[in-house]
């Protein structure tokens, strides 16, 4: 089963990286924290959001050598990540 991000929730004012992205709100109107979802996404759980032009972004867990593990969408090789364009909660 594949889960449908639909809004996030963020720190700071204007984040532009997506390791600000806090929580996320999931279609069925769930809310997780980033934590959360990198851990599903590791034990394999998908995680999805649907574009502007209504095709599937993949989202996968970042772990960086140093700071805390964070969600971006597959080969986003740019730092204004896709899931930041979603509406915040």
């Amino acid at each position: 089963m594949a889960f449908e991000i639909v809004a996030i929730r963020t720190e700071g004012y204007l984040p532009d990286t997506p390791d600000k992205i806090t929580e996320v709100k999931l279609s069925d109107g769930t809310i997780e924290t980033v934590p959360q979802v990198v851990t599903y996404i590791d034990i394999k759980m998908e995680y999805y959001y649907t574009t502007s032009s209504l095709t599937k972004a993949s989202v996968t867990s970042v772990h960086p050598s140093s700071g805390h593990a964070y969600i971006r969408t597959v080969g986003n090789d740019t730092t204004r990540d896709n899931l930041l364009n979603l509406p915040e909660f």
